[in-house]
């Protein structure tokens, strides 16, 4: 069959794919914000400006505190999207986040373009077209990346992987004509400029944007290969591998001389270092398993089901995990020169996820990890579907990529179908992962808040309790599954001591948290969870008496000592129950003294200087706030204090006011 090679048909292919991509992704603009939309949006204030004064922007761009830099590009653009319309709505900011995407897909067109001739994949000009056209397709239309574009907050991940991608672009116009015709210094020079300004930009949306000089180099080695000025030179072939594992050998020397550096921060999590690296070895496989061979029924926005890697052995996969990553690096290794983008894929896939799935004690597992490492493996796809095609003679290349294109782009509607509403989509996460404890608690809590909606709505009461019913059912069970996360209880006492007080068994779950707190190692869900338990005792004394909650507070204080989240536990509850300035000043006090660079102490002594009438206490207290605030952080927000008649206190985050969401890194 002959195979027709016009531009018009690339153009009709582009303009079609875009419009797909746009199209199915369109329903899910409307999703509700969920998760960690909510501290990092809604629940924070400072995001949420008008945008009519400089030190807004200012104090919104360092409103994060996801990560040492703040983010504060990622940050500024949420601010926009408040300033300019007048709030946060779900469609405004997915729709700028689904603008990123379509970006990221017309600058993948041409890094691939690059990638391509660099490589010699193919001879002619309009396979080259073609081929970069599919591997960008593939990407823009992947179901995997539903879960970053459809969530609001992940806008850190696509903009740090845009400025990637660009720095990487303009890595690959430089350094081609550097392998060609060599380069002056100054040349050299201005190229480093850019690429470094392109990594701070990405840098400062979310950190792994710093990846992008070790990425550059995954490209030098792969496709350069030490070519300069037409001449292969040995020694700067030699100096890429260097570079290339530089970082892995500094890592291990970190371990080996200081490993308090990177096992430290493993205090507050429910596995080891080398219990994560084990695990990671398997996940990687996993990932690669969604990108390939995209089966939506295994992705999902919870997976601790998966088991930990206690061992080599233990699970048995973890050390053929480990052989495989071995043996196919190999492979690719000694097949680089017949198969160049094979190797390349791989290491820039790895590269990519080096960040967050090794070393650093981050949550094991999400689908956003995937955003950028996956691109050149898209590319790879798109080799396998377009180069045997415009080979052979009896089949038209459109086929298969027509055929597998329309495959992705049925995925991605049912998976945007399932994100455009929270109640199914946590229905269909459950139902992918019975066995996740976190897949519970959110769909049990999706139906919770559900209930709210009916109660203000005025539904039937049999609708409402039926409801309610299956809320609780779904938290039991998320007990159930795992009997040491402190969500699950909280969420059953709350609804027992509110909604279910005359249950025939009464489960005193307040005594089950008792007894957990002296052994369970407390993530940061536990610690939210906590937070909104001593968030409904203040609120409701009826629920237990003082003695108890006191009880409670003093065990938290005894195995946790450095903890300033529990003076502030015990700062409110004291508040709620008309505690004096005799016990709350020197709580405070001792708040700040422990954590001067947190803002809630300072907002809590304020309050109190203000109702003692106490003008000079007042600005002792803002003085020492801004003391320990040198980069002025928090100015905008003590500005506000002294804008009324009186400092308020501290509103409570907003994200509390639901059931505690898991945290997420």
């Amino acid at each position: 069959m002959s195979h027709e090679k016009t531009p018009t048909q690339l153009s009709v292919f582009a303009a079609l794919v875009f419009l797909a991509g746009l199209l199915l992704y369109l329903p899910g603009l409307s999703g509700p914000l969920f998760f960690d939309d909510m501290p990092a949006l809604t629940g924070n204030t400072q995001v949420q400006i008008p945008g009519t004064v400089y030190d807004e922007w200012r104090a919104a761009a360092l409103s994060s505190d996801s990560g040492p830099l703040r983010r504060p590009l990622a940050m500024l653009s949420f601010a926009a999207n408040h300033a300019a319309e007048g709030g946060f709505t779900p469609w405004g900011l997915k729709a700028v986040n689904l603008a990123i995407h379509l970006g990221m897909a017309i600058l993948l067109f041409y890094f691939f373009q690059a990638v391509i001739r660099a490589l010699g994949l193919v001879p002619d000009a309009f396979t080259i077209r073609l081929l970069a056209l599919t591997g960008s397709a593939i990407w823009l239309l992947h179901p995997l990346n539903v879960s970053t574009v459809l969530y609001a907050v992940q806008r850190m991940a696509q903009l740090s992987a845009l400025f990637v991608l660009a720095g990487l672009l303009v890595f690959m116009w430089y350094r081609q004509r550097w392998a060609e015709r060599g380069a002056p210094a100054g040349e050299i020079i201005a190229a480093a400029l850019w690429v470094f300004f392109l990594a701070l930009l990405a840098t400062l949306s979310k950190e792994n944007g710093a990846l992008l000089p070790w990425l550059a180099i995954v490209l030098e080695v792969c496709i350069f290969r030490g070519r300069w000025a037409g001449r292969s030179h040995i020694g700067l072939r030699m100096a890429g591998w260097v570079l290339l594992f530089a970082p892995v050998v500094l890592v291990m020397v970190i371990l080996a001389i200081s490993p308090d550096i990177l096992v430290g921060g493993y205090s507050g999590r429910e596995f080891s270092l080398e219990e994560r690296l084990l695990t990671q070895a398997r996940l990687l496989w996993r990932y690669l398993g969604w990108i390939c061979l995209p089966n939506i029924n295994d992705m999902g926005f919870q997976h601790d089901d998966i088991p930990l890697s206690t061992g080599l052995f233990s699970p048995f996969t973890t050390v053929l995990a480990l052989g495989a990553w071995l043996l196919v690096l190999v492979v690719a290794f000694l097949l680089r020169r017949r198969f160049p983008l094979l190797l390349l894929a791989l290491l820039f896939f790895l590269v990519g996820q080096s960040m967050e799935s090794s070393v650093i004690p981050l949550e094991m597992v999400y689908e956003h990890r995937n955003y950028l490492p996956d691109v050149l493996l898209c590319l790879a796809l798109a080799t396998v579907l377009v180069i045997p095609a415009t080979r052979s003679k009896r089949l038209n290349v459109w086929y298969p990529v027509t055929g597998v294109l329309a495959v992705l782009c049925l995925l991605l509607f049912i998976r945007v179908q399932a994100w455009s509403d929270e109640l199914t989509l946590s229905r269909v996460n459950l139902a992918s992962h019975p066995e996740s404890a976190r897949s519970h608690f959110f769909y049990a809590n999706a139906l919770f808040k559900n209930y709210r909606r009916m109660e203000e709505s005025g539904a039937a009461e049999s609708e409402k309790t039926e409801t309610l019913l299956l809320s609780r059912h779904y938290f039991e069970r998320m007990y159930q599954t795992d009997n040491q996360d402190v969500a699950a209880l909280v969420m059953l006492f709350y609804l027992d001591s509110q909604y279910f007080t005359r249950l025939p068994e009464q489960v005193d779950w307040l005594a089950k948290i008792e007894d957990l707190l002296p052994t369970r190692k407390l993530q940061r869900s536990d610690w939210n969870a906590l937070a909104l338990l001593f968030e409904l005792l203040s609120a409701n004394p009826g629920y237990a008496n003082e003695t108890r909650v006191t009880g409670l507070l003093d065990a938290l204080s005894a195995r946790y000592p450095w903890s300033v989240d529990v003076l502030r536990y015990r700062y409110e509850y004291l508040l709620a129950i008309g505690a004096g300035p005799n016990e709350l000043l020197p709580l405070l006090e001792r708040a700040q003294s422990m954590a001067p660079g947190q803002n809630w102490p300072y907002h809590a002594l304020l309050r109190e200087m203000a109702r003692g009438q106490d003008p000079a206490g007042i600005y002792a207290y803002a003085r020492l706030w801004l003391l320990f605030d040198p980069q002025r952080y928090d100015i905008h927000e003590l500005k506000s204090l002294f804008g009324g008649a009186e400092p308020a206190a501290e509103p409570l985050d907003k994200s509390r006011a639901e059931p505690p969401a898991e945290a997420s890194p």
